[in-house]
């Protein structure tokens, strides 16, 4: 049965900066410091057009929707990425797993959407459509295409090894024979490690299939690698998790296949403008996973660079923005001073119906007054906490290797604490496989004597996940 769409197409953009302006003026002139915003950027469904003025300050967060009629969404194309190697025999389990969630997903595809199903060893094989002569292609989704497919799953054997840039390279080739104007999405599922290939191989791979399509990665079983996963998710605009629950992956496949099909935004790009002498030294995607965006910047003009962004649904994304600061002898002490802008712009052939908000000012304010320049930014300071609470949980797997269970349990408390002091119940949650936790709120815990490595897996794979700032929890002190 074909999903149902039934969220609201997007239709408005607003844009959001939070910042703490002040710097020390003595740092500025000694060499320079940076100035440090979250920017938020929010698409939703077609609102009203706003009227008036907008009133605002330097500190405040501010926002501006608007919308126009909504264009039609763009193709669609999906690819399933399955791993049959033959671990996935042991136990049989994952296997009947991974073809009941494969063939529910297929059945709900929309009809006309464009897919195949990959079947992942030591080489890739295309499981359907059937391979042909001619170049690897896409099906279109009907109620025979969706029947062949699930016959085809069905028959899947275990057997071989596993070479992750190979099921990404076949992926690569299939949305490139597919159509031109498309959301790409694959769902890759794996339960070991890239041991058939070299590591080179895959991240020479993650560079070609980069910006071409996304891809979410879910690991199965015991013996994946978190850190794998990850890789192949951070670079291709996904998100990394783990199956905790057999029998919970057919709805896992169908939550992911439908957020995806959501996603009907494309070609929206984050344009950062600053002014001479300055130049951005962080752009990075905060929220809801962390990925560095800097590497990528584009030139767009004179000081000018733009970032790609994956295609959007109804969602909120964070970006963390520096930038270089200097104090020149004849600028203003305690004046609020033009530092960059930044502003969502869009490929001129992604389509009509989204109107754009207007720039947003970074500023800098110079003063000698602690008070003002000792403070933070409670946006800036909650991803800072977040960094703290991803070395935590490394150090403390590092210690559980080294055979060094004091040191893990330090670090572990310290994950702990920081994902209760914010908010973070997503982590609180798969910590508690790892650890029994007496005191979140001062990080004492115990370390659980019968932990799986899943446990650890688990935890260690939501690390790029992050949470917004809770309005309800009080600001979290710098540390």
């Amino acid at each position: 049965m074909a999903q149902d769409d039934t969220e609201d197409p997007p239709g408005a953009v607003s844009l959001e900066v939070s910042q703490q302006p002040d710097v020390s003026a003595d740092r500025g002139a000694e060499g320079g410091t940076r100035v440090c915003a979250v920017v938020t950027v929010t698409v939703g469904p077609a609102k009203p057009r706003e009227e008036g003025p907008h009133v605002g300050s330097p500190r405040a967060s501010l926002a501006t929707p608007g919308a126009v009629p909504a264009s039609a969404p763009p193709a669609r194309a999906e690819v399933f990425l399955l791993d049959c190697s033959a671990s996935m025999g042991y136990p049989r389990d994952k296997l009947w797993a991974a073809q009941d969630a494969a063939a529910e997903a297929v059945d709900a595809l929309p009809d006309g959407t464009y897919f195949a199903i990959v079947a992942g060893r030591h080489t890739a094989e295309l499981l359907y459509p059937p391979e042909s002569a001619g170049p690897a292609t896409l099906a279109r989704a009907d109620a025979t295409t969706r029947q062949e497919a699930r016959d085809a799953v069905g028959r899947l054997v275990p057997g071989g090894g596993t070479a992750i840039g190979s099921w990404l390279a076949l992926t690569r080739e299939l949305f490139g024979n597919g159509p031109g104007a498309a959301v790409r999405h694959a769902l890759m599922l794996s339960d070991g490690r890239n041991e058939h290939e070299r590591h080179q191989t895959l991240e020479a791979e993650l560079v070609a299939c980069a910006g071409l399509f996304t891809c979410d990665t879910r690991g199965i079983g015991e013996d994946w690698d978190p850190d794998e996963l990850q890789m192949v998710s951070e670079s291709l605009d996904g998100k990394a998790d783990a199956v905790r629950d057999l029998d919970a992956l057919p709805g896992e496949f169908l939550a992911v296949t439908a957020e995806s099909a959501a996603r009907r935004v494309t070609g929206l790009r984050l344009r950062i403008t600053h002014r001479a002498g300055s130049a951005p030294l962080t752009v990075q995607q905060v929220h809801p996973t962390r990925r560095d965006l800097l590497a990528g910047g584009a030139a767009a003009g004179e000081r000018c660079l733009e970032f790609r962004t994956p295609p959007w649904r109804n969602e909120t994304r964070e970006y963390l923005v520096c930038v270089a600061a200097s104090r020149t002898p004849d600028e203003p002490v305690d004046r609020a001073l033009w530092l960059a802008d930044v502003k969502v712009v869009r490929d001129r052939d992604s389509g009509e119906g989204l109107q754009l908000p207007p720039a947003r000012p970074l500023l800098v304010r110079w003063t000698r007054r602690h008070d003002l320049y000792s403070q933070y930014d409670p946006k800036v300071l909650h991803y800072a906490h977040h960094d703290a609470l991803v070395r935590g949980l490394e150090e403390g797997r590092a210690a559980h290797r080294a055979g060094d269970p004091a040191r893990a349990r330090r670090a572990w408390g310290e994950a702990v604490r920081r994902a209760h002091a914010m908010g973070n119940q997503p982590m609180l949650q798969r910590l508690a496989d790892v650890v029994r936790i007496i005191d979140a709120e001062h990080g004492e815990v115990e370390i659980r004597p019968d932990i799986r490595p899943l446990d650890i897996n688990s935890a260690m794979v939501l690390r790029a996940h992050s949470t917004l700032l809770p309005p309800d929890k009080p600001p979290l002190e710098p540390s």
